[in-house]
Formats: structure tokens, sequence, C-alpha cells
């Protein structure tokens, strides 16, 4: 009851007006109490149908440092960790993966065999787009096929039908141009292909 609540809350949250974040530090420590705020504020939801039937319907959290501490500090708190070993845990959490744009996805298909975000036969083309149109591909798009009990309990989106995604995006484009600049307005996750595209968007300040 309480998972099916916490995907509620969120889907509520994502679908409301967008919610404007921040990709800059944390203003403050979080607690695990923070975590479910956190979690709605950088997850977004969208869902693609073609002929009647659920192409594609994809759930999307980005790793940004205010979202990684809050996962840090719910982590801590989950396999209560003690106090010397805090510091090195939310340390690792923070930097993994933190030279990129992350993000943890699940999507789920009609098709079991368009589920496929990785392979050779993929139809899927993922891209990180600016407000300006500029885009940059993943760098690497990981599976993610252990521990999903564990993935249950921070992304409550994830579920049986589901697979999970681990998806890093260069922070710069290939110019050499920082992707998101001082006047950066939105950034925009695109899952594009033959049966059409969904643009899951975060709104920056």
């Amino acid at each position: 009851m309480r998972r099916a609540a916490l995907v509620a809350a969120c889907l509520l949250g994502c679908a409301s007006a967008p919610i404007v974040v921040s990709l800059g530090d944390p203003p403050k420590p979080a607690t695990s109490k923070d975590y479910v705020d956190e979690l709605k504020r950088w997850t977004r939801h969208g869902h693609l149908r073609s002929d009647f039937d659920e192409t594609l319907d994809v759930d999307a959290t980005m790793r940004s440092p205010e979202f990684r501490d809050a996962f840090a500090a719910k982590y801590i708190d989950l396999y209560r960790i003690g106090p010397e070993n805090q510091a090195s845990t939310r340390g690792g959490i923070m930097s993994d993966g933190a030279d990129t744009y992350e993000f943890h996805v699940e999507t789920q298909t009609h098709d079991y065999a368009l589920n496929d975000l990785t392979s050779a036969k993929t139809v899927w083309r993922l891209t990180l787009v600016d407000d300006e149109g500029h885009e940059v591909q993943p760098v690497r798009v990981i599976g993610v096929k252990e521990r999903r009990t564990l993935d249950e309990q921070f992304y409550p989106y994830v579920n049986t039908f589901s697979r999970g995604w681990t998806v890093r995006f260069p922070r710069a484009r290939a110019d050499g141009t920082p992707l998101v600049g001082s006047d950066t307005k939105a950034l925009t996750l695109r899952f594009a292909g033959p049966q059409g595209s969904v643009d899951l968007v975060w709104v920056l300040k």
C-alpha cells in the first residue's frame, strides 16, 4: 500500500505544473525523510501510444546533486551505516557518474522486443536536448538487472514488467561547448523511434 501511494504521489507531482529545479549543489544536507520529495521533484513520466497500444511507458529520475544527496541519506538510513562510514558512503554516491548527466530510467512496452535500449536491434534513439535544440547522445546505457528489490525501495515506479537502465550523457556537446550554461532554461530527455517520440522535461532555474 505504501509503495502504491509513493507511485501515485510521484506521478501526481510529475503531471502538475512544471517543477523548476537547480543543477547546483544542494543548499543544505538532506535527510532520509527528504527522499520522497526529492524523488517527486526529479522524476518525470511519459508514454507513447500507437495503434491503440501502449508502445512505450517510461519513468526517469535525473540523478542531480540534490537528488544524490537525498539518495545517500536514505541509503545510509536503510542500511544502518555507522557514523565512521557515512562520509565515505555518501562521497561514493555523490561522485559515481557525477561527471555526466545521469538518469535512472524504467521502460515498459507492449512488445517485449521493443523494450531494449542497448542492443544493436534497439529501435529507440536517446538524446538529451537543451531548450535551443542542441543535443548529446548517451556515452553509456547500462541495463539494470541486479538488486531490483533495492531499486523498488528507491524508485517506486519499478514493477514486474519494467526494465531498468542507467543512462549517462556527456556534459559537453561535440564541439566542447557545455550543454548547460547559465542561460539554459530546460533539459529534455527524448526517446524517439518509428512509433513516435516521448519528451521528458526538466525546467531549470
